[in-house]
């Protein structure tokens, strides 16, 4: 067979790997053929003919497209594991249907009841005092769409315990008695569930059916029993796909994932410190390491952009999600080359809801990507899965049509092109402001072989598109 080799510096198992022989695929709109060996590109022309080696894999690309692999640059893993071991109520449209899911949900192995996905306005206001009603004396607990608050019944709330909550965590009704919601305390909430995070199981082939041969987990705090099941997943190749990880200090990772900008929150709910902020990122950057800052409203941008300015700007900081970023900061956002991490699937998935609520003042800027980019900031696009559903080719669909479940359309002005699109899933996640990959002689062979020509498969983006995946020269799907 083909020589043994790792996957390098972010790669994990070591396997025997054969030459492949790609047959007739389009690269950069011309057909021809390429030949991977050793995990790269090692030739590209026409009529290949295999080398010595012993085993070599013919494809038969019939003019599909051969593309780098596509990146996501904004995923939560641990988050998309933990909802699929429990019962996701993103599909109920109604606080009854709510209701029914909760009643009827079977307690874990550990004494649990975990639910996902809870939208206050599809799904109504959630506390204990519903939830002990639903599920009587039973430990429940409800994570919120957003990933950023948990709702526990009473039978939870007296398992956890409350005796070292984080300030601000429990929040209390006029009473002073816990509602049950718990805000932004994750780390503090999985030390006290102890059990470890639930295994990534078959999402790396899912992952790799989409044509994603890399992601960048966004997770604000890994903590060291997610870190560990990530790296765990890589080490055993059930995790294919090259890993970039925000939320650890962790230095030493196995070569099984990178560290890449360090996550910070600017959180309106918390209270917005924007001296506060400034230093937290200074120290980062004192450290040698970029910041990902989370700002999602008017004020967390203002504030993250501000705090940005006050301890100087330095190559590869970001601003995840900016869905409401007024133009006002696009001349310092262009200047410092500070990268905005948009979610287009938030238009289609939460459109509907976000035209409702958000500000009028506010909607010319919901979502903005063709503006950034018009005004030289460097925009790339991730999923935020689980919030929003973790396929690129539907988030690209969404950044060109900018239509709404119901069909609504928000910020037509704000559109691109499918082409636009693709190109921000084709950036160097550690490099994002460089040129985008491309299937050039020497380069990695991360690749996705579409099943037709470029121009066709944008005009319909669809996962059905995916023929097959490879991570360093290795073929992940199917």
């Amino acid at each position: 067979g083909g020589a043994q080799r790792s996957d390098g510096c972010n790669g994990g198992v070591v396997t025997p790997t054969p030459d492949v022989l790609l047959r007739a695929v389009e690269v950069e709109g011309a057909r021809t053929d390429v030949m991977v060996a050793d995990g790269r590109i090692a030739a590209i022309g026409d009529d290949l003919r295999p080398s010595s080696r012993d085993e070599v894999v013919f494809v038969d690309g019939a003019g599909g497209a051969l593309l780098p692999g596509l990146h996501d640059h904004h995923v939560h893993l641990s988050a998309i594991a933990a909802r699929r071991h429990g019962v996701d109520v993103d599909a109920c449209d109604t606080p009854t249907a709510f209701d029914r899911v909760v009643a009827d949900a079977v307690v874990d192995d550990v004494g649990w009841v975990r639910v996902g996905g809870h939208d206050e306005h599809r799904h109504g206001a959630v506390d204990r005092r519903r939830l002990d009603a639903l599920r009587p004396g039973v430990a429940v607990r409800v994570q919120h769409r957003s990933g950023l608050a948990w709702t526990l019944s009473t039978s939870g709330l007296e398992r956890i315990g409350n005796d070292d909550a984080p300030l601000g965590a429990l929040e209390r009704d006029g009473d002073g008695a816990p509602t049950g919601t718990i805000l932004r305390a994750d780390d503090w909430l999985a030390r006290r569930l102890g059990p470890v995070p639930p295994p990534l199981d078959d999402l790396g082939s899912e992952l790799a059916a989409l044509g994603l041969t890399g992601v960048t987990d966004a997770t604000v705090s890994l903590g060291a029993a997610r870190l560990e099941a990530l790296l765990v997943a890589r080490r055993t190749g059930s995790l294919p796909q090259r890993l970039v990880v925000l939320g650890t200090d962790d230095e030493d990772l196995d070569g099984l994932a990178v560290a890449g900008p360090a996550k910070v929150l600017a959180d309106e709910v918390r209270g917005l410190d924007v001296d506060a902020l400034a230093a937290a990122i200074a120290d980062r950057h004192a450290g040698g390491r970029a910041v990902a800052i989370h700002a999602v409203t008017r004020a967390e941008n203002v504030a993250a952009a501000t705090a940005l300015a006050m301890a100087g700007p330095i190559a590869g900081d970001r601003i995840e999600h900016g869905s409401v970023l007024p133009v006002e900061l696009d001349d310092l956002l262009a200047r410092s080359q500070i990268t905005v991490v948009v979610q287009p699937a938030l238009v289609h998935e939460r459109g509907d809801h976000h035209l409702d609520v958000v500000d009028a003042v506010d909607l010319p800027v919901l979502h903005r990507i063709r503006s950034l980019r018009a005004a030289g900031v460097p925009v790339l696009i991730g999923s935020d899965a689980p919030v929003t559903s973790i396929d690129p080719w539907r988030a690209i669909r969404a950044a060109v049509d900018r239509r709404t479940r119901s069909g609504a359309v928000v910020g037509p002005d704000e559109a691109i092109t499918a082409a636009e699109a693709l190109a921000m899933y084709l950036a160097d996640p550690l490099a994002p402001t460089g040129p985008i990959r491309r299937v050039v002689r020497g380069a990695a062979a991360d690749l996705v072989l579409l099943d037709a020509p470029l121009p066709d498969a944008l005009a319909d983006p669809d996962r059905s598109r995916v023929r097959h995946t490879w991570v360093n020269g290795r073929l992940v799907h199917p």
